[in-house]
């Protein structure tokens, strides 16, 4: 849900300078598959099924999932704003490897959003004394209702390169060197 915000942001500046939305359907990316791989992964990972498995299974589908997104970022690296896409996925990566597959976050933020409940945390983890990383983590909070969420240093990267790589995306080719 808070990628969509910067997604959003794109779109409306990208429209406001006179882009097309058109055009973000022919821009030459690689591999693309890979994202709907990984947001399969993801589904299946924290989805009703993935608690009938083993407890390591979801977390290996979820690193492996953020493994596909920053080889896709990294093959699709020469377009606008898939630097920065790199960057957030890698920092991401990073913190949710070094916590056995799951985002830390801090409790009072889930608490706030209403979504924590001792023992069932879907992607997360909750940020304690000894969390590799954690300012890596899920440490910024959106207390909106609706959209609220929790993000990390590594979203906003991502959705800041989204949101770029959407705009320039929807300008005719006159008009991005501006």
């Amino acid at each position: 849900m808070f990628l969509l915000l910067f997604i959003a942001v794109g779109l409306g500046l990208g429209i406001a300078r006179g882009g097309d939305v058109r055009r973000l359907a022919a821009q030459p990316l690689r591999w693309s598959g890979l994202v709907l791989l990984a947001l399969a992964l993801q589904i299946a990972a924290f989805s009703p099924l993935g608690r009938k498995w083993p407890s390591s299974m979801p977390a290996q589908l979820h690193i492996a999932s953020y493994v596909l997104l920053a080889a896709f970022a990294a093959v699709n690296r020469r377009q606008p704003g898939f630097c920065l896409m790199g960057a957030g996925l890698a920092s991401n990566l990073a913190v949710i490897s070094a916590n056995g597959g799951y985002m830390p976050a801090l409790a009072q933020h889930l608490e706030r959003l209403g979504v924590y409940e001792e023992g069932l945390m879907n992607n997360s983890s909750v940020i304690g004394p000894d969390t590799p990383l954690w300012w890596l983590g899920d440490v910024f909070l959106l207390p909106l209702p609706v959209i609220g969420n929790v993000f990390s240093v590594g979203d906003l990267l991502l959705g800041a390169g989204c949101a770029y790589f959407i705009y320039r995306a929807l300008l005719p080719l006159d008009a991005r060197e501006g």
